[in-house]
């Protein structure tokens, strides 16, 4: 009878065991003294979820990362979790001493309670795996490459680890580091490097700005309007602050690449008019760029945009012609599921029923393909 107990006493402890893992990330109770304390008798790092109640991607890493099964087996065997909201409670303390001003933060915390690494944002299940596993790097601890950079260390993975938790700071140091590990590139045009360019350069209040500017041509053939509209918005942060005016704006951008003044002024104009909520000062500028001439300068995707927008916005029928050549010129660029469902709809908008319908179906054809819910275009095939 005692054995047969004790089989069953097994089996439930195993299930128990089971249920906890698949139940996802356990957070303690208790209060941060008590945390710290497990942590070191343990010898584990803190998880801390600095979270707000109001905080919108702090609920989607609730509802959707930490109940997954694999998450909480890295993280339930690797750390002490927990979850404190930072306006209640100890949380304020806690946001002040480590400098939490973005939701949600992922601090790691030694039982000495000293930060060791740190992420933000809502990340998917994989990525936040990884966070993970950085934290658990000496060579990739935000406080160890601190640690080594501050003692003179400039060897070029550590300058980049360092650069890329930094950066997902916001933390000023990162020009500095990102100034110094420019020094050490012999091409700062590689996929890599245009990366860092953009990322501590492309601000004209940036020590680093020159950089980037001695290499835009370069970074313009590679990421083509990606950068120019990035560049553009970069300065247009900058203007607004000054006080800028939209004409002293464009004059400003296209001072320093005269080249592509046409297409760096129309970004400008839209961004001015967007700060503003001008809708017909937005329309205008679309309306005046995107001609036939230019349409080629443009990424599918942003044609597509702009396409839509007229689609949703604009009724002036001979406007609703000239975006279907847009959303044409996006399709012809990359013909996808969207482009080609917003083509349709603008066919259908200016009154060519048969041509929308035909276009409808080849949307459809598309993204059922592609695993796509094509139940909005399907609609159009009723009417």
């Amino acid at each position: 009878m005692r054995y047969r107990f004790h089989i069953i006493a097994f089996i439930l402890s195993v299930l128990v065991v089971q249920n906890g893992i698949s139940q996802g990330m356990i957070f303690e109770t208790g209060n941060w003294a008590s945390i710290l304390k497990k942590a070191e008798k343990e010898n584990k790092l803190i998880y801390l979820d600095a979270y707000t109640s109001w905080c919108g991607p702090c609920k989607l890493m609730k509802k959707n990362i930490f109940p997954d099964a694999k998450v909480g087996e890295y993280f339930n065997s690797n750390f002490v979790n927990a979850q404190i909201d930072m306006e209640k409670g100890e949380g304020p303390g806690l946001a002040s001493k480590y400098s939490v001003n973005a939701y949600p933060t992922h601090l790691f915390i030694n039982g000495k309670g000293e930060l060791v690494h740190l992420g933000l944002g809502y990340m998917e299940g994989s990525a936040f795996i990884d966070l993970g596993k950085q934290a658990n790097d000496p060579n990739q601890q935000y406080a160890s490459l601190r640690k080594k950079y501050e003692a003179g260390s400039r060897d070029e993975n550590l300058l980049r680890n360092y650069m890329n938790i930094l950066y997902q700071m916001s933390d000023p140091m990162g020009e500095k580091v990102a100034s110094e590990y420019f020094k050490t590139q012999s091409d700062l045009t590689t996929d890599d490097n245009i990366r860092w360019l953009n990322a501590f350069a492309i601000s004209p209040s940036s020590p680093n700005h020159h950089v980037l500017l001695e290499n835009k041509e370069v970074i313009t053939r590679k990421l083509q309007t990606q950068f120019l509209s990035n560049l553009a918005y970069s300065y247009f942060v900058d203007n607004v602050k000054k006080g800028l005016k939209l004409e002293d704006a464009q004059k400003a951008i296209s001072a320093v690449y005269p080249e592509k003044s046409g297409i760096l002024s129309f970004y400008t104009a839209v961004y001015y008019s967007k700060k503003n909520k001008d809708t017909k000062a937005y329309e205008d500028v679309l309306f005046s760029y995107l001609t036939p001439e230019n349409l080629d300068q443009f990424a599918s995707v942003e044609l597509n945009s702009y396409a839509w927008y007229v689609y949703e916005s604009v009724e002036d029928a001979d406007k609703v012609r000239q975006a279907i050549k847009w959303a044409q010129a996006s399709v012809d660029k990359s013909s996808e599921y969207a482009n080609n469902d917003t083509l349709a709809w603008l066919y259908y908008k200016a009154g060519d029923t048969a041509t929308a319908k035909k276009i409808a179906q080849k949307a459809i054809d598309i993204g059922k393909a592609g695993g796509e819910d094509t139940s909005s275009t399907e609609e159009l095939l009723t009417k």
